[in-house]
């Protein structure tokens, strides 16, 4: 009985040993390379997704200052006898939680600095239209935002006339109506550059589809 009983025992340690034997083995080359295999395809599909929504995320950054810019120039404008003029100075009083930088400047990328112009739009003089560009964080797109609060006229009718480039031709074509535009530009990023750009400057109905310099 008793040899028996060590017999069983000895089997079952010796089972025990050769399980744990397998256990500590490890992985096998071929193993080891199946799972780097995976984890380089992995990473060949996240890399790219990963840039494209950290860019996105940047761009959002620059478009939130510029509809929060234009929430604050839009207050301002009704309270300052339904006109722009002067606003660069006024939101730096009204708005200063965001950085306001003069039509012919460049607002620094990644900040939340907005370049902010008025423009004439259905007469010279009425200040009628404001136009605002921020960089994104990265520096690599310019935003665009405009607001014309009446029927933009058909040709330029001054030096800051909403339709006036430095070529002398309009850009009414994509904006020919009251309302908010937008517009982008990798290029330039200057509130006043729309108005100057010879050859005109494209706008678009909102962020998705706005126009490129």
């Amino acid at each position: 009985m008793f040899p028996s009983l060590r017999c069983r025992r000895r089997d079952a340690l010796t089972a025990e040993l050769k399980g744990r034997g397998r256990t500590e083995a490890g992985f096998s080359l071929i193993e080891l390379m199946v799972v780097l295999l995976i984890i380089a395809i992995l990473l060949a599909v996240a890399i790219p997704t990963f840039l494209g929504v950290s860019g996105s995320a940047n761009d959002r950054s620059a478009q939130s200052n510029l509809s929060n810019g234009l929430t604050e120039a839009t207050s301002v404008f009704h309270g300052n006898g339904q006109s722009y003029n002067g606003i660069s100075g006024l939101l730096v009083a009204s708005a200063p939680e965001l950085s306001w930088v003069a039509a012919s400047s460049t607002p620094n990328a990644g900040s939340n600095q907005v370049s902010v112009n008025s423009v004439d739009v259905s007469s010279s003089g009425d200040g009628r239209g404001v136009v605002m560009a921020a960089q994104s964080k990265n520096g690599g797109m310019c935003w665009y935002i405009a607001q014309l609060n009446a029927t933009p006229a058909a040709a330029g009718i001054a030096s800051t006339g909403f339709n006036t480039t430095g070529s002398g031709t309009g850009f009414q074509s994509s904006a020919t109506t009251a309302g908010t535009y937008f517009a982008k530009s990798t290029t330039t990023c200057k509130a006043n550059y729309p108005e100057s750009k010879a050859g005109g400057f494209t706008w678009g109905p909102s962020y998705e589809s706005a126009g490129s310099d």
